[in-house]
């Protein structure tokens, strides 16, 4: 059972090489791993839709600042409905490149009707990335999926925040949208 859904969170994001992009509250948290002359927020709630074995809706939201001394806070909630779990999590980093913002942090907790679900990720490390895009809807703003920290996963939050890959899935939010001030 464990290996289920040790399957399911990882087809909720797409870690490594082989992926590409294809589609278009705070509280306080661990020093970011770089320094900002001022500021940096994201914010962002709405859902996005993911093809794995099924179209399935994911319903997110998140607010975070990194502060100019580097002191980084944020919350975040993530709704995976089909896989009939939400989890919930403070924000350890934060940075930006141009329109861009890579976050990472830690599941603090796991609503599910199956515990073993709890078991699995509540303490993990967790990261995504967001596009702001401006306003309108001829360019929707844009989320991942999430990426966690197993055993074998190389990838840190910290990691992560650091090296701004691009290795998750972009996918267009729906019904919302990502802003990304200062830097």
């Amino acid at each position: 059972m464990r290996h289920v859904h040790r399957s399911i969170a990882l087809g909720l994001a797409c870690i490594g090489s082989a992926c590409s992009e294809a589609e278009t509250p705070f509280a306080p948290g661990h020093a970011s791993l770089a320094v900002a002359a001022g500021p940096l927020r994201l914010t962002g709630s709405g859902h996005h839709t993911r093809t794995i074995a099924e179209t399935a809706l994911t319903t997110f939201s998140f607010s975070a600042v990194r502060l100019a001394d580097g002191t980084t806070a944020g919350r975040y909630q993530y709704d995976f409905r089909a896989a009939g779990f939400t989890i919930h999590g403070s924000v350890t980093c934060l940075t930006a490149s141009g329109d861009q913002a890579w976050v990472g942090g830690t599941v603090d907790q796991v609503i599910s009707d199956d515990p073993s679900v709890e078991a699995e990720l509540l303490g993990v490390e967790m990261w995504w990335r967001s596009k702001d895009l401006g306003n309108g809807p001829a360019t929707p703003d844009s989320t991942t999926g999430l990426g966690f920290k197993f055993v074998n996963t190389p990838i840190t939050a910290e990691s992560w925040c650091r090296d701004q890959p691009l290795s998750l899935v972009m996918r267009g939010v729906e019904h919302g949208g990502i802003e990304l001030a200062g830097q």
